[in-house]
């Protein structure tokens, strides 16, 4: 039995706080002194509700309606200030005994608050015939114990919180790993998925990502039965819960969706279940919305709270960093792609004109040369021309070779940039080709970042190059100018045109990639190419336009050293 001398001098009862404290879930806690409290101080009832993490609520006794009414209406007065807000007692008051009578019931109801310091955080009743009710050390016997049971609430609650909060950490480090250990994007984010329906204890969880292209939703990745059905389902933006997260970019936690005049049964379900409760945040990358990660169902009644909003959020900010560290890992290969790509390309492009050249220069030479041999014995006189001929031949290979090796690698641009390599280019042009080339560069062209400069020349010469193989131009024209804060490059030839539409729709049919190397280097420098060409008339031609964006003025445009 309890010592129920008064209070005043006496040594609080440790034992048995050290026997609730024996307890590591606060339910079972409060489970257990509501047994000590009916036994030792004669009570025929008892209730408690605690604001835990979830909240506690324990009865144990025998509860009429009416005494069942009459606690639920005190507890729910309780938990309406608590919710409120901060519900402190001065540090000199003693919670007191609160004694109610239970009409028609002929019993009282004693009542107490629970502190958690000076705080309140919860209260307890106690059922009594109306004759039996604690006097005396007794009643303050009761009044110690309580503070006591409200102790070890407090600490055994914390406790509770601080492994609950190990254990998400635990769960976040996983999900970090899984996200970091595999470039698989698929795998890591059906994992996390996983991982936070276990966090936060609920039925299913859906990743829903905006779909760039064509608007709406896609249900990407799901976890939960019924799960593999949800995947690949669309939605529209802005329909549900998770569309209008999807559409605000703001978080919504809904514990009665069918009061939620956003809940839509047609977005907002799931395969074999009644959706209840849902929790939606949205994934966010560089401020900007891309998708959406849900959880469905709380298994616990009470549904989500403030701290699994929370939990969410953090897990929708590590999707967010593994959906950006796989585009960006995926630009990478497609950048490597292109690149290998445009080395292919311009062997190829080399190997062409080396056969159609230089190669067919130096079949000429070696065959003049055994003509030659000939000439020797048959006609000497006619030996000075043969080697003017030889000569011009051997001139023109030389030319067409300098002007391979230079479109290889112009090391003008690199030493003295863009307008002088340009000129030497054209002036290469000038001495190996049968069309006529202008060079118009409206001055100052601004001095340009070297590997910026390096694409803007291979485009050009991507373009002279379509030319000269396409369009048998009699002239070509390259004009440079800058527009504001653009560099504009204009070619254009008077040769043959083509259906520029037509070309497009089968482009990726053809052989030739000359048009899609020329955009796909202007994307890698912000700036775009615009083609026209026309099939009549004849000599219609094509003008290719490149703009590039220039660095503001006064700004220094940012050198590479060459190799």
């Amino acid at each position: 039995m309890l010592d129920r001398s008064p209070a005043v001098g006496t040594r609080p009862p440790w034992g048995e706080l050290a026997a609730l404290l024996a307890h590591r879930q606060p339910a079972d806690l409060a489970s257990e002194a509501l047994s000590l409290l009916m036994a030792e101080f004669g009570a025929t009832a008892a209730s408690l509700w605690y604001a835990a993490r979830p909240p506690v609520g324990v009865r144990q006794g025998e509860l009429s309606e009416l005494l069942t009414a009459h606690l639920n209406q005190w507890e729910a007065t309780v938990q309406q200030r608590v919710a409120a807000g901060s519900w402190e007692m001065d540090g000199k008051e003693v919670p007191s005994l609160a004694r109610q009578s239970v009409a028609g019931t002929g019993q009282m109801a004693v009542h107490s608050l629970i502190l958690d310091g000076n705080r309140v955080a919860g209260t307890l009743g106690l059922i009594y015939p109306q004759d039996r009710l604690p006097t005396g050390g007794e009643r303050a016997s009761l009044l110690r114990f309580l503070g006591l049971v409200g102790q070890a609430l407090s600490l055994v609650s914390d406790l509770a919180l601080t492994k609950q909060r190990m254990s998400q950490l635990s769960l976040f480090y996983q999900v970090a790993q899984a996200m970091a250990s595999t470039f698989d994007l698929d795998r890591a984010l059906d994992d996390t998925l996983e991982l936070t329906t276990a966090i936060l204890d609920a039925n299913a969880s859906a990743l829903i990502m905006i779909d760039q292209e064509g608007g709406g939703l896609v249900f990407e990745h799901a976890h939960g039965d019924g799960g593999e059905l949800r995947r690949g389902q669309r939605a529209a933006l802005g329909e549900g819960i998770a569309g209008w997260v999807a559409a605000h970019g703001e978080p919504a936690m809904v514990n009665d969706v069918q009061r939620d005049p956003r809940f839509n049964p047609k977005v907002d379900t799931w395969p074999g279940s009644t959706v209840r409760s849902v929790v939606c945040v949205p994934i966010r990358i560089r401020g900007r919305t891309v998708g959406v990660l849900e959880a469905l169902n709380k298994r616990r009644e009470s549904g989500f709270d403030a701290e699994d909003l929370s939990l969410l959020i953090t897990t929708a900010s590590q999707a967010a960093i593994a959906i950006e560290n796989n585009q960006l890992y995926q630009s990478l290969r497609d950048e490597q792609e292109r690149i290998i790509r445009a080395q292919e390309n311009v062997r190829r492009q080399v190997a062409r004109n080396l056969h159609d050249g230089t190669v067919q220069f130096l079949s000429a030479i070696s065959m003049g040369i055994d003509h030659l041999e000939r000439l020797l014995d048959l006609r000497p006189e006619e030996v000075q021309d043969e080697l003017e001929d030889l000569r011009n031949l051997t001139y023109q290979a030389t030319q067409q070779a300098r002007l391979a090796i230079f479109e290889l690698r112009p090391l003008i641009l690199e030493t003295q940039g863009l307008l002088p390599a340009l000129e030497a280019y054209v002036q290469q042009l000038r001495d190996s080709e049968t069309f006529n080339v202008h060079l118009e560069a409206v001055k100052p062209i601004p001095q340009m970042n070297s590997s910026v400069a390096a694409i803007v020349f291979a485009i050009i010469q991507e373009a002279v190059n379509n030319a000269k193989k396409h369009a048998a131009p009699e002239d070509v024209w390259l004009h440079l100018a800058r527009d504001g804060d653009w560099l504009e490059v204009r070619v254009r030839d008077n040769g043959t045109g083509f259906d520029f539409e037509a070309v497009e729709q089968d482009y990726d049919q053809r052989g030739s990639i000359g048009l899609l190397n020329m955009r796909e280097r202007a994307e890698l420098i912000d700036g775009h190419v615009e083609i026209q060409s026309a099939i009549t008339p004849p000599d219609a031609g094509t003008w290719v336009i490149l703009r590039v964006p220039l660095p503001p003025e006064g700004e220094p445009a940012a050198t590479e050293e060459a190799d």
